[in-house]
């Protein structure tokens, strides 16, 4: 299980907890835990000295940026499966259990799985929309709404196959490498939710646009001509959501509506997002 902080000691314990806490499937899994500290300032190494040996700790001497962190990570595991959490993500108990259990039963290499995701002053919702099977290229060109970062489990071999995270993006990674992936694979999805997802607030608009500029000069010319404006469609959302963190709503608005004119029926983006930002609180 690879673990992502950047100047996250206080909230390192939660998390690693909860992966500790674990069940599996069978008595002969054994789960290693490695910790990728992207550059932290706040002593982390400190906050992770009464775990011992149970916690490996690799250490960036700079903040890399998640793509990076993983990759380091990925390189130093030794398990056949590996599983991401970011810092300020929790696992539920049962999570790896029942997502490995559904990977093997379906043959699937890699799944996500449903998640609470949690709105500050809002409450939490169960995100995304989808039900149990499996998804390919067609699904993910809408977005990675499967996987925030802490609801993938894949075997590790298939790095090998689809390559590492790409370094260049410092937002968008994972949904960089999930399209990759589904031109070879299905990708498994389990609607039940297994974890907790807080919100960022403090994005890099930024950062964000740049790897919207790069997703799009890497796709739109080698996706299928049929899903190529359904790709576009979704980047736009992308760029609205970024222009209204910081204020920006004219041009907020006006990526929305170029979204929307892309795909006026059936953009799954779009619902994707009012379910997000409009759905009722959870109980759970």
């Amino acid at each position: 299980m690879l673990f992502l902080f950047f100047n996250r000691a206080g909230a390192v314990r939660r998390a690693i907890d909860g992966a500790l806490a674990q069940q599996f499937p069978t008595t002969s899994a054994k789960l290693e835990v490695t910790v990728v500290d992207d550059g932290s300032t706040d002593g982390l190494s400190g906050a992770l000295a009464s775990y011992g040996d149970r916690v490996k700790l690799i250490c960036h001497n700079r903040n890399l940026g998640a793509a990076a962190a993983r990759n380091s990570g990925i390189a130093a595991a030794k398990g056949d499966y590996i599983a991401f959490l970011d810092s300020d993500d929790i696992w539920l108990s049962s999570k790896v259990d029942a997502q490995l259990s559904a990977m093997l039963t379906n043959r699937w290499k890699a799944c996500c799985t449903a998640y609470y995701l949690v709105r500050p002053q809002w409450g939490e919702i169960v995100s995304p929309l989808y039900g149990t099977r499996a998804l390919g290229l067609s699904d993910l060109v809408w977005g990675c709404f499967v996987s925030p970062g802490s609801t993938l489990m894949l075997e590790r071999a298939l790095f090998d196959e689809v390559g590492p995270l790409d370094t260049t993006l410092q937002r968008l990674e994972d949904w960089d490498w999930l399209l990759r992936y589904t031109t070879l694979h299905e990708l498994g999805f389990l609607a039940q939710p297994l974890a907790r997802i807080e919100l960022s607030p403090n994005l890099n608009t930024d950062r964000v646009l740049a790897a919207i500029a790069r997703l799009n000069g890497k796709y739109m010319t080698i996706l299928p001509p049929h899903q190529r404006r359904n790709f576009q469609a979704a980047l736009e959302v992308e760029r609205a959501a970024a222009h209204f963190r910081i204020g920006e709503i004219l041009a907020g608005f006006r990526a929305l509506f170029h979204s929307l004119w892309l795909v006026p029926i059936g953009n799954v983006a779009i619902t994707a997002v009012l379910h997000n930002r409009l759905a009722r609180r959870s109980h759970i």
